[in-house]
């Protein structure tokens, strides 16, 4: 599952620092997200500036600190990339973003364009690094490793001063799948999902049983070709389900009740259409909700994402579509 990224996401950085911690000045800025595209309107200036952590230039926006760091889960080290305010206030919300195959924490942060985000909402953004690039988000073929460092993770962060009840993981492609997998193993810790080019593992589907019940918000490409919006290999345990098996595995779960699909404004001329679908009536408001982007591709909506033949819509961002959905819930 390979993705492939804008040129322009790495010409467009210039290095502010060298360190791999970079701080900007203090004074938090403001802005509001649209509550039918996601899009971030800025009420005050922002000033960005550029970590280089690793080998990446990583977009900061004022206010905030990004850094590297290891935690050690079982004796094995895993790394992750922080993006916090510089003056830490106890009681933040936290998003996690996982990242696709073959890439890394950094890339994630940039193509999803979380700087101003965080900036602007007052979360702290947190991107784990997967053990080769891949995550074990199908629990018939990888150990609970990948879970275990999500937990320890969370309980690490909830140290530094984040909100335990506020915890929120979304994730794209195989960080989509593990998304997946974490709410149907840890929603004991994480109050909401999002869930982007990624449907329902056959592998994961037969043994997902949540301790509770969360929202969750997807997002699909009908032209996606790594992870068809029809489903692909029935039958097989690599089977990934169909957009609407996978709505109807969690409508059954969560016990919803009615449907309702409205079309949203096509903002930009890029060949893409959105339709948001609703299902209602979901047991204890668990919210379950569901973008088809007709002519999308195997990308992050609104981000700095490309495929070959492919179109990332700029209709709605799925990032502060996200957030915006998923800051309304505590666990």
């Amino acid at each position: 599952m390979k993705t492939y990224y804008a040129a322009s996401l790495l010409l467009a950085l210039t290095v502010a620092a060298a360190s791999g911690v970079a701080a900007a000045a203090t004074s938090a800025p403001s802005g509001k997200i649209d509550p039918v595209s996601g899009f971030l309107t800025l009420t005050s200036p922002v000033t960005r500036s550029y970590v280089k952590i690793g080998s990446t230039n990583v977009q900061l926006a004022t206010g905030m600190t990004a850094m590297s760091a290891n935690l050690n889960v079982n004796g094995v080290s895993r790394r992750y990339v922080l993006m916090r305010p510089s003056v830490v206030v106890r009681g933040a919300p936290l998003l996690m973003l996982l990242h696709p195959n073959g890439t890394a924490p950094e890339v994630m942060a940039n193509l999803t364009m979380v700087a101003d985000f965080a900036a602007t909402q007052g979360f702290w953004a947190v991107m784990p690094e997967a053990i080769g690039g891949q995550w074990k988000d199908d629990p018939s073929t990888g150990s609970a490793d990948d879970v275990k460092f999500i937990s320890a993770l969370i309980d690490t962060l909830s140290a530094q001063g984040v909100d335990a009840t506020r915890v929120y993981a979304a994730g794209y492609s195989s960080g989509a799948f593990m998304s997946e997998r974490l709410a149907c193993e840890l929603s004991d810790k994480i109050a909401a999902f999002g869930i982007d080019a990624a449907t329902l593992r056959r592998g994961l589907s037969s043994v997902c049983a949540p301790a509770k019940q969360r929202p969750k918000m997807y997002f699909l490409g009908t032209a996606d070709t790594i992870v068809p919006y029809d489903g692909a290999f029935a039958g097989t345990a690599a089977a990934m389900a169909s957009a609407a098996d996978t709505m109807n595995f969690w409508v059954r779960q969560q016990k919803c009740g009615g449907v309702l699909a409205n079309s949203l404004p096509d903002r930009v001329n890029d060949g893409t259409t959105v339709q948001l679908t609703q299902f209602t009536g979901c047991a204890g408001g668990t919210a379950l909700q569901l973008y088809t982007i007709y002519g999308g591709g195997h990308a992050w909506p609104g981000g700095l994402t490309s495929m070959a033949g492919m179109t990332t819509t700029q209709d709605i961002s799925a990032t502060g579509l996200i957030w915006r959905f998923a800051s309304a819930y505590r666990r």
